[in-house]
């Protein structure tokens, strides 16, 4: 009776098993429902601090934020010199960048005034909108002066202004 199968459909079908699988299966089946249904005390646990823990990672990538800005500051830099005027808003620049735009201004009124009328219309607006974002800037940061992106803004708009009074003073200076 040892012969040799070659199929599978040779093999015996009413052969028992050893012994029945099922109830040991459907019993894990049921401790695995129930174990996902109630959560266990360390979920519960870990999902109590969950909260807490973001707020602190929140807290900290802030102050670490602070302190990299703070170590890219260039050396040698300071925030711009707030004094307030009697009127008007205040202004945010040193006396002497103050002293330096008036001349140069007082100059560009000479070339403004030998311009076309169409050319003159075009410059005075354009600087025009520069001092009055500026005033906004500086205005801005009356509220808020430690408001280091407003800062920048404010010396990028004055260079800008003073780089727009500058060409407008040095033009036609070349066709001599």
């Amino acid at each position: 009776m040892n012969r040799r199968l070659t199929r599978v459909d040779e093999l015996r079908r009413d052969i028992p098993p050893a012994r029945d699988l099922w109830p040991a299966i459907s019993a894990a089946i049921e401790a695995d429902k129930a174990a996902a249904l109630a959560p266990s005390a360390a979920v519960r646990r870990r999902a109590a601090w969950l909260p807490a823990a973001g707020m602190a990672a929140a807290v900290g990538l802030v102050a670490l934020g602070v302190l990299i800005g703070r170590s890219f500051t260039p050396p040698g830099t300071t925030p711009p010199v707030v004094n307030t005027p009697t009127s008007g808003s205040p202004e945010m620049m040193p006396a002497a960048y103050r002293q330096q735009r008036d001349a140069l201004f007082v100059e560009v009124q000479a070339k403004l005034s030998a311009m076309p009328e169409i050319d003159r219309k075009k410059v005075a607006a354009s600087l025009a909108t520069l001092r009055r974002s500026i005033n906004e800037i500086e205005a801005a940061l009356g509220r808020d002066p430690a408001n280091a992106l407003l800062q920048e803004l404010l010396v990028n708009s004055c260079q800008e202004e003073m780089r727009a009074l500058t060409a407008v003073r040095d033009s036609g200076s070349q066709e001599t």
